[in-house]
C-alpha cells in the first residue's frame, strides 16, 4: 500500500480538506503539538465508561483518565462529563493516558511547601501507632508525628490519641522523597509561651490563686496558674514536715495558693500553700497548756531524747532523763521504738523558740520522795555500778535510784585517777551513803567510808615495821602496810650522827622505826629510827638504875 504523503501533522489529508484554510492547519498543528508526555493540559470530559473518563484534548485528539487510578469508591466527585479538569500526560503509547491524581498529589505538596515555608499550621488527623510515633493524614498526604512531638509532657498511652485531629505544624518536608515530619508540641509550647507572657504580666506577689497540679517531683509540684506553671516547694505545702508530696496532691487536682515571689526575667514563680493556713505554733500555749496530759506519735529518736508529734506541725522533745526516775536514758532506748504512741505531760512550752519540752517520769511516782525511808547517812548498802565517769562512778542502789561514788571517795590509801583502775561496769560493790539530797536528787556513795580510815589507827609512838620503797635526797618512804608509807627523814634514820644529805637506808632494807609524827588529813605519817634508839637505850639505863652493879654504857651498847 502506498504511503500517503498527503497528510498533515494531525493525520488529515491536504486532498480531503481542500475547503481548511492555511490558518486552520496552523492552529491545528498547534493544539497537536501541546500533546506531550509529562506536560499538564487543560482537558474536558466527555464521557464516562467502565475503564475511566474520556476527555477531549482538541483537533479531534482524546485521552483516557483511568478510574484505576483511584482507590475503589474513591473517584473525585468533580470528574463528570461536561467538566473541565487539569491533567497530566503520562503515557502516549495507543492513546493518551492522563492522571488526575498527580495533579491533584503535586497541588497537596505544593500547598504543603508553601505552609512549610510560611510556618502556617496544617489540620491532620491522626490514622495509627508506628515506631518512634504516628501516622497523621495532613490534607490527604502521610505524615510523620514523632511521639516526642505530640505533647510537651511525655505520652505513656500512645493508643488513646489514634483518630484524633489537631492542628500541626511542618517541621521537616522533602517533596522529591516524599517525606514530611510534623510537630504538635510546638505549637502547644507557643500557646504556652503566650499564655504565659499573658499570665506573668497579671501576677504579682502576695496573690492567692486557684492553680492546677500540673507536675509532681519528689521536691515538691508544679501548679498550672493559667498558662503558666508556679513551682509549690515540698517545704511550702504544709507547715508540719511532709515526706511525700504525694500523701496532700495527685495530677488535676485544683488548689489554693499564694504567690511568694515572681521572677519576670526567668519566668519562675515561687508558691505556698501553707502560708494560707495558720501557723500552728501561734495557738500552741492555748493547745497545749503546762501540766497538760495527752498522747502523741514518736516521729524520731535522738541519742538525747525523742520527738513526739502532738498534732500536725508541733512537735515536743521528751529528753533522755525525763523517760523514767530510774536508769532513764538506758530504758528509752531500750523501750521507745519510732511510730510508737506515747502519752506524755507538757512541763514547758517556749513559743518564741518553737519547742515544748515533756515527761513522763513526772506522771510516775518520785522514789526521791521516800529517800530518806529507805537511804540514811551513815547506812552501809550494796549496789551495781551503772558508769564510770572521769570523776567517778554511778550506782544504782535497790530502789532503783543512782548515787554517785566520787573519785576522792575510792580509797583512803591510794590516789585514784581512773575510776576504770578500781571498778568495770556491772560490778556489785558495798557503799556507804555520805548525803542524801532528794530536792536535787542527788545521793552522795563512797567506797573507802565502809572500812575505817586505816590513819587513825597509827599514833605517835607506835613502833611500825617495812621495808624501805624507794629513797629520796630528803629521806626514805618505809611501806608500813599496803598503800602505806612513813616517811624516816635522813637526819631520823639513825641515832649516829649523819649526814643529812644522804639516807643511811638502802631500798628493799628491813626498817624498824618509831611514829613521830601523824596527819591523818594529808594522808602524811612520819618516823624516826634514832627515836626508837634514843628510846630503848634510856629504857636499858633505867632498869640499871636501882642495881649495884651497873653496867657501863659501853657494856649497854655492846649488849644491844
Amino acid at each position: 500500500m502506498e504511503e500517503n504523503k498527503n497528510l498533515d501533522k494531525t493525520g488529515t489529508s491536504f486532498e480531503d480538506n481542500g475547503d481548511i484554510s492555511m490558518a486552520d492547519l496552523v492552529k491545528g498543528y498547534d493544539e497537536s503539538s501541546n500533546i506531550d508526555f509529562g506536560k499538564e493540559i487543560e482537558a474536558t470530559i466527555i464521557e464516562e465508561n467502565s475503564d475511566g473518563f474520556m476527555v477531549d484534548l482538541g483537533m479531534k485528539s482524546e485521552g483516557i483518565i483511568p478510574k484505576k487510578e483511584f482507590e475503589e469508591g474513591k473517584v473525585p466527585t468533580e470528574l463528570k462529563v461536561g467538566a473541565s479538569v487539569k491533567v497530566k500526560i503520562v503515557s502516549l503509547h495507543d492513546q493518551p493516558v492522563l492522571s488526575y491524581r498527580e495533579i491533584v498529589e503535586k497541588a497537596k505538596w505544593d500547598a504543603a511547601q508553601q505552609s512549610f515555608e510560611n510556618g502556617e499550621h496544617v489540620n491532620g488527623t491522626i490514622l495509627k501507632t508506628i515506631k518512634g510515633g504516628f501516622l497523621v493524614n495532613v490534607d490527604g498526604i502521610n505524615a510523620f508525628l514523632p511521639i516526642s512531638q505530640l505533647d510537651t509532657h511525655f505520652v505513656k498511652e500512645a493508643e488513646r490519641y489514634v483518630g484524633k485531629s489537631y492542628e500541626f505544624v511542618i517541621i521537616e518536608l522533602d517533596g522529591r522523597k516524599k517525606n514530611i515530619v510534623i510537630s504538635r508540641r510546638k505549637i502547644v509550647e507557643d500557646e504556652k509561651n503566650a499564655a504565659r507572657v499573658v499570665a506573668l504580666a497579671s501576677i504579682s506577689e502576695g496573690q492567692i490563686l486557684d492553680g492546677t497540679v500540673s507536675k509532681i517531683m519528689p521536691f515538691g509540684a508544679f501548679i498550672d496558674l493559667g498558662g503558666v506553671d508556679g513551682l509549690l516547694h515540698i517545704g511550702e505545702l504544709a507547715w508540719y514536715k511532709v515526706k511525700k508530696v504525694e500523701d496532700l496532691l495527685h495530677v488535676g487536682q485544683t488548689i489554693r495558693v499564694q504567690v511568694m515571689k515572681v521572677d519576670k526575667s526567668s519566668d519562675k514563680i515561687s508558691l505556698s500553700m501553707k502560708n494560707l493556713a495558720p501557723h500552728p505554733w501561734e495557738s500552741v500555749a492555748e493547745k497545749f497548756p503546762v501540766g497538760l496530759i495527752m498522747k502523741g506519735t514518736v516521729t524520731s529518736i535522738m541519742d538525747y531524747g525523742v520527738f513526739i508529734e502532738l498534732e500536725a506541725g508541733v512537735e515536743g522533745l521528751l529528753h533522755a532523763s525525763e523517760y523514767a526516775w530510774n536508769d532513764s536514758a538506758a530504758a528509752l532506748k531500750r523501750e521507745v521504738k519510732k511510730g510508737q504512741e506515747l502519752e506524755v505531760k507538757i512541763i514547758n512550752v517556749d513559743k518564741e523558740n518553737k519547742k515544748i519540752a515533756l515527761s513522763i517520769r513526772q506522771m510516775l511516782p518520785n522514789p526521791w520522795n521516800e529517800v530518806f525511808r529507805h537511804y540514811t547517812p551513815g547506812a552501809v548498802v550494796k549496789g551495781v555500778v551503772q558508769n564510770l565517769m572521769p570523776f567517778g562512778a554511778f550506782v544504782k542502789l535497790p530502789e532503783g535510784i543512782e548515787g554517785l561514788v566520787h573519785i576522792s571517795d575510792f580509797s583512803w590509801t591510794r590516789k585514784i585517777k581512773h575510776p576504770e583502775d578500781v571498778l568495770k561496769k556491772g560490778d556489785e560493790v558495798e557503799v556507804l551513803i555520805l548525803e542524801v539530797n532528794p530536792q536535787n536528787e542527788k545521793i552522795s556513795l563512797s567506797l573507802k567510808h565502809v572500812q575505817a580510815d586505816p590513819y587513825k589507827k597509827y599514833k605517835v609512838g607506835t613502833i611500825v615495821k617495812g621495808k624501805v620503797a624507794r629513797v629520796a635526797d630528803f629521806g626514805a618512804f618505809v611501806e608500813i602496810e599496803p598503800d602505806i608509807e612513813a616517811l624516816i627523814k635522813n637526819s631520823e634514820s639513825s641515832s649516829v650522827k649523819v649526814d643529812k644529805s644522804q639516807s643511811v637506808l638502802k631500798e628493799g632494807e628491813e626498817v624498824e622505826a618509831k611514829i613521830i609524827k601523824v596527819n591523818v588529813r594529808d594522808k602524811r605519817i612520819e618516823a624516826s629510827v634514832k627515836k626508837l634508839e634514843f628510846d630503848r637505850e634510856k629504857e636499858l639505863v633505867k632498869q640499871y638504875t636501882n642495881q649495884d652493879d651497873k653496867p657501863s654504857m659501853g657494856e649497854i651498847l655492846s649488849e644491844e
